[in-house]
């Protein structure tokens, strides 16, 4: 029997806003003038987003995601009369061109059978990333690690694993929810976490964990049920690390062990975050209102004077911005998770996810996996949204809106 949300129109906004997510792995490449190749597929999609805000004869949904991103855009514009670098003023326009971006495509309001069709795309998002990683121009060597090569771009092994972590949470809510997604969504996730793998990333092996046990405390339905399935997830793990580490390229095996994470003291990371914290914690005003966006930081490391970022968001955020550019950045994240964290559960997983990222990795404009899933967070809810564990497709009875 055909339900009201089966009738419900899919709109030529969600579609543009699926073919704007699908397309994320063309961030990696860039053509003869410097700019992505989703760079020029977002343009006309934000520019016919904007011009049809004028025409939009419902209220504009506002909520707390954009109020926070609104300040952070603030605070991150302000920053230029730190430090008005080239590299600085580029990457302020990017922070603006992803907050027009989010603003146009989620002040309108979906209906419920569009918000399903945003998450399929997800799913679908996951298959190419399989498919990519599995089957496109992956390389590894002794000295150097490429996961993804796409029309001659080569994408980092940490920013790619980043696109698997929305993809992933949102395959697990489907899984949970519906038996018929089972068989489809579980190998997928499979494949994705071996891909993961495979690229060596020790970050990204660890924000895809976080997100499995994230998945599992916030849609337990009690402490029981999340403490069997935590230790299924444990037993899973070891039986998955078993069958997988004999069959991988030996130096991806050894990148993952213990001994070379305390060898290399995590690639350095470790002594960067502290010479940062020191420097700041010894600054005056800097500590306030920090260096300027995209800020590097000198130390002698490996024997040698290096120029570094931070490798950690937060840092980052905090040696660039200041006290205040951490908090309303802070605020922003956090402010994705708690709003849907009960409505739609899957996407403060997610965020949990990818913020475990960002703490070995530094943030960008270019981050398209952190600042696509802030769009996701923003999405105004369905009359439909059941405010249990995210379960939003249960109830199909709500009043057909047409946009």
């Amino acid at each position: 029997m055909q339900t009201v949300k089966d009738r419900e129109p899919i709109g030529i906004h969600c579609i543009l806003a699926m073919i704007y997510f699908i397309a994320i792995p063309l961030t990696i490449t860039v053509n003869s003038a410097g700019d992505s190749f989703l760079k020029i597929i977002t343009l006309p999609i934000g520019l016919f987003f904007f011009a049809t805000l004028f025409f939009y004869e419902d209220k504009l949904e506002l909520n707390v995601v954009h109020a926070c991103f609104a300040l952070y855009l603030i605070n991150t514009v302000a920053s230029l009369f730190v430090n008005d670098r080239d590299v600085a003023v580029s990457f302020v326009i990017g922070h603006i061109q992803n907050a027009g971006l989010m603003f146009c495509i989620t002040l309108r309001r979906y209906n419920s059978r569009e918000i399903e069709w945003l998450e399929n795309v997800q799913i679908a998002l996951l298959g190419i990333l399989v498919c990519i990683g599995l089957f496109g121009d992956t390389t590894f060597t002794d000295t150097e690690r490429t996961t993804m090569s796409l029309f001659g771009g080569v994408s980092d092994p940490n920013y790619f694993c980043g696109f698997f972590i929305f993809p992933i949470a949102v395959s697990l809510k489907k899984a949970a929810e519906n038996k018929k997604y089972i068989g489809l969504c579980l190998p997928l996730i499979i494949l994705g976490i071996y891909v993961v793998i495979l690229s060596g990333s020790r970050g990204g092996l660890l924000a895809v964990g976080v997100t499995l046990v994230a998945f599992v405390v916030l849609y337990s339905k009690n402490i029981w049920r999340m403490i069997i399935a935590l230790l299924i997830l444990a037993a899973s793990a070891v039986l998955f690390w078993t069958i997988v580490v004999p069959i991988l390229p030996e130096n991806i095996a050894e990148r993952m062990s213990i001994e070379s994470v305390i060898e290399s003291r995590g690639t350095y990371r470790g002594d960067i975050w502290m010479s940062m914290l020191n420097e700041i914690k010894n600054s005056s005003w800097q500590w306030l209102t920090g260096r300027g966006i995209n800020s590097e930081h000198v130390l002698m490391m490996g024997g040698r004077l290096e120029t570094v970022v931070a490798h950690n968001g937060f840092i980052q955020t905090l040696y660039d911005q200041g006290v205040i550019g951490l908090l309303l950045f802070s605020g922003l994240s956090f402010s994705a998770i708690f709003r849907n964290i009960k409505k739609r559960t899957y996407i403060a997983v997610g965020m949990i996810g990818i913020l475990t990222l960002t703490l070995g990795l530094t943030l960008n404009p270019s981050m398209k996996s952190f600042w696509n899933l802030i769009m996701y967070a923003g999405l105004a809810f369905t009359e439909n949204s059941n405010p249990s564990k995210g379960d939003d497709v249960k109830n199909e009875t709500a009043e057909v809106r047409s946009l």
